[in-house]
């Protein structure tokens, strides 16, 4: 990874607007925080990144596209 690679990893990680990580650390609080996001009608995330977050299953990346416009 190059340094732009790597802060937006780190990014990823501190952004509220952005879907968990992959892992399994976070599995069960997936869920919630899809539909805190969801609720919130999916801002916009605080940071650009390099690194696509996509939700983590396909209709829910869809729901997000269709309401939040990312």
């Amino acid at each position: 990874m190059n340094c732009y690679e790597d802060l937006s990893f780190l990014l990823w990680y501190m952004d509220k607007n952005r879907p968990l990580p992959p892992g399994s650390a976070f599995d069960s609080y997936r869920q919630m925080d899809y539909e805190r996001r969801k609720a919130a009608g999916f801002p916009y995330p605080l940071f650009p990144s390099e690194i696509p977050t996509p939700e983590s299953t396909p209709e829910q990346q869809e729901e997000r596209e269709r309401i939040g416009g990312w």
